[in-house]
């Protein structure tokens, strides 16, 4: 490439080489302290890998490898996912120069990773060329050739004004059924206990393909997929685990992605081509390879599903043998292996107290390979006698006993974040003595931290057709508006770290997230991201049909009537 004609893109291409010389020592060394490496990601020479392999290296091996070597506060990971975009676009020359802010940026971005790696000289070479280049653009530029080169078609000029940017509506589209708003709010209301009878109110929930390609995986989720199959497979994996978090925190979400999982397996690992699975088709890659799942395995699950806001202990259901369905474990079983399950632990079942660790080991031994997924536990257990209440406790105690000593078996459990959530007294006091059942177990998940909740909400409103060249020219016109107006504005909105949010909020600020989810979550009846979704599908939808020419969603143009 010129460095004449593209000086920009000169200047960062060879920045991009100081680190790639600086980061593939680094990268290798680190992932030698990784106990267990998917095969793909295997390093035999640091020589090996490229800036495309940065990214996935470190966020999939971070806590493993790599988090310890950077601020807590600084994110990163996305600045190394900066950088490699940074790479792609200066490896591929256009006639037009990139655009000198964005070129700066990225060197700042580089030269801090280098920091943040202990790699000071390499660090101060990146800024020696960026200050190089940030002088040099204030020099008169020299008069061009007669015949100027054709701009490039793909990359409009900067605006000068935010009005000039492209509509949202023009750069992504909403999903079919936010545009229409024929959505209904109760398709919003994830219901593990419908999924499992097949009634889901929704497609979205109700078919394991579609459900999977408009969930957002999180690293919690994924952790709590990749976990329970290599306890279903036999290798490894926490037994019990614990899901605590507020209203809209995503666990019955997270309970009905392991259900897919487990009973659709097969249909993720044989998703039609050309139908826009191909993101899906990825992911579900590395959690089976990461969880060292044989995709030829005709291993049979077996899946329990004990909805505390369905169930009852005045059920009058029964089993084919017509005895009493109205305790957890009577239904357990059941639903694990049928009548010759339920007879196991009949007799318990019968009386209503608590069968022993003998019974259940022997009917895990007989069901083989499952998952039970227990839901809203608290609920279930304030709404009966105390008598009952002491059987349900001992049960649990129990469970988790017979879960941890038997193998191919794992229990996943929901529990309020707080009391607040409880309920009355008697949910408190059913928390309190949960939490003391539970309080040995050390994998508790969070399947859904606040910072990663823009990506579950936008996924669900928006298709994944995007105009990235005109998302991105959107979101840097408003990064260099915060920077030249910095105390009109908070200070983190000039921040490199925000431009990247803008990125992956868009079309959405991310003041509008921000508001929702840390001010309007503490009013105690809002669910978070199911609260989220309601206001925002209404909006967006309002938004669409009026033909909103913004380039962003603003809190501004939110219409809450």
């Amino acid at each position: 490439m010129s460095s004449q004609t593209r000086p920009n893109q000169h200047e960062l291409f060879r920045a991009t080489n100081i680190y790639l010389d600086a980061m593939r020592p680094f990268i290798f060394r680190n992932m030698k302290k990784v106990p267990s490496v998917a095969a793909e990601d295997r390093i035999e020479d640091p020589d090996e890998v490229e800036i495309g392999d940065f990214p996935h290296l470190v966020r999939r091996y971070w806590q493993y490898a790599f988090a310890q070597h950077f601020d807590p506060e600084w994110d990163a990971r996305s600045r190394i996912s900066l950088i490699k975009e940074a790479r792609n676009r200066v490896s591929h020359p256009r006639t037009k120069d990139i655009d000198l802010d964005y070129a700066l940026a990225r060197l700042e971005d580089i030269a801090d990773v280098l920091e943040a790696i202990n790699a000071p000289d390499q660090a101060n070479k990146v800024r020696e060329i960026r200050n190089k280049l940030s002088n040099e653009s204030h020099v008169t530029t020299p008069v061009q050739a007669s015949k100027p080169p054709s701009p490039d078609p793909e990359v409009k000029p900067s605006p000068k004004k935010i009005s000039d940017l492209t509509p949202w509506r023009e750069v992504i589209s909403p999903n079919s059924d936010v545009i229409d708003g024929t959505f209904r709010k109760s398709e919003f209301a994830a219901d593990l206990q419908e999924v499992y009878d097949g009634k889901a109110k929704t497609e979205v929930y109700g078919e394991t393909d579609i459900f999977f390609n408009q969930t957002y995986i999180t690293p919690g989720l994924r952790g709590l997929l990749v976990n329970t199959l290599r306890r279903l497979g036999g290798n490894g994996g926490a037994p019990v685990i614990q899901m605590k978090t507020g209203f809209g925190g995503g666990k019955t979400h997270s309970l009905i992605a392991l259900y897919h999982l487990v009973t659709g397996a097969k249909i993720l690992m044989n998703l039609p081509p050309n139908e826009g699975y191909d993101r899906l088709r990825s992911e579900i890659h590395d959690i089976m390879q990461e969880a060292e799942w044989d995709p030829e395995s005709d291993l049979d699950v077996k899946v329990s599903v004990l909805d505390g806001t369905y169930l009852s202990t005045t059920d009058s259901d029964k089993t084919k043998g017509s005895d009493p369905l109205n305790t957890l474990w009577g239904r357990m079983a059941n639903q694990l292996g049928g009548q010759d399950a339920y007879n196991i632990i009949g007799e318990a079942a019968r009386q209503g107290i608590s069968p022993g660790g003998k019974q259940l080991d022997k009917l895990f031994e007989h069901v083989g390979p499952s998952v039970i997924l227990i839901d809203e536990l608290v609920a279930y257990v304030r709404n009966v006698q105390e008598v009952t209440r002491d059987s349900i406790y001992t049960f649990v105690q129990t469970l988790t006993q017979s879960v941890r000593r038997c193998e191919h078996i794992a229990l996943v459990v929901t529990l309020p974040e707080s009391q607040n959530q409880a309920g009355d007294e008697a949910g408190n006091e059913a928390l309190q003595k949960l939490e003391e059942i539970f309080e040995r177990i050390e994998d508790v998940w969070e399947p859904l931290e606040i910072r990663e909740a823009f990506e579950v909400v936008r996924r669900r409103l928006f298709g994944s057709d995007i105009d990235e060249v005109e998302r991105d020219r959107t979101c840097e016109a408003y990064s260099k508006m915060y920077q030249n107006t910095r105390r009109e504005y908070p200070d983190d909105a000039s921040d490199q770290n925000y431009l990247q949010r803008m990125k992956e909020c868009y079309p959405i600020h991310p003041e509008i997230f921000d508001r929702l989810y840390h001010d309007w979550s503490a009013i105690p009846a809002f669910q978070r991201t199911r609260g989220v979704l309601r206001i925002m599908a209404s909006c967006v939808s309002r938004l669409y049909q009026k033909q909103d020419p913004s380039p962003l969603v603003m809190p501004a143009n939110l219409t809450l009537t």
